[in-house]
């Protein structure tokens, strides 16, 4: 089974990752399908586009827009899946839904997606600040391949637009997922 244009996966884990272990025990954070920050992102290649020339294999785990596994109710109240669900657990994805690929345990971005860690606040003695975060900044974790090429490096301290984050958990690490055009200003 081939798609001309897109990717052929299937969740890697669960559907929902909704469970936190703390101390050892195992805690439920969410009993709730609408919220889509507990839903899975993880996924394996099952198989290529016919038509792809890129750098992603079978076998790949790759990190999704978060709507792939995603089942919720409609607008009449019957549950249903994401429209990129197949059948048995097999979902058919646009390239452009996919950010990061692994393989051999190391991360890579897709396409022209970067990840940028944010950067804890830093609190000066003249001023309260309750941010937890310094906004718009942030260290580059994973580049595009359109970045290294200009010359940025991992772990660049960087700014970008407003609005382009999009939070991610990679690893246990909070990344904001963003489009390399967003960056706009390498501070370092």
């Amino acid at each position: 089974m081939k798609s001309p244009y897109n990717f052929i996966v299937s969740p890697f884990g669960e559907q929902y990752k909704n469970t936190k272990n703390i101390g050892g025990v195992e805690l439920i954070v969410n009993t709730s399908m609408e919220i889509a920050k507990y839903v899975n992102r993880e996924a394996i290649v099952l198989e290529l586009p016919i038509y792809y020339d890129g750098d992603i294999k079978v076998g790949d785990i790759v990190i999704i827009h978060h709507n792939i596994f995603r089942t919720y109710y409609d607008m009449k109240g019957r549950q249903t899946r994401s429209p990129e669900y197949f059948r048995d657990d097999i979902y058919i994805v646009n390239p452009e839904r996919i950010y990061l690929y692994k393989r051999d345990g190391i991360w890579k971005s897709h396409l022209n997606y970067c990840f940028v860690k944010p950067i804890g606040t830093i609190q000066d003695s003249e001023m309260f600040n309750t941010d937890k975060e310094q906004k718009h900044t942030g260290e580059l974790v994973y580049l595009s391949k359109k970045q290294e090429e200009e010359g940025f490096k991992k772990g660049d301290m960087i700014a970008f637009t407003k609005n382009s984050e999009y939070g991610f958990e990679i690893d246990d690490e909070k990344l904001y997922r963003m489009y390399d055009r967003d960056v706009v200003i390498k501070l370092n």
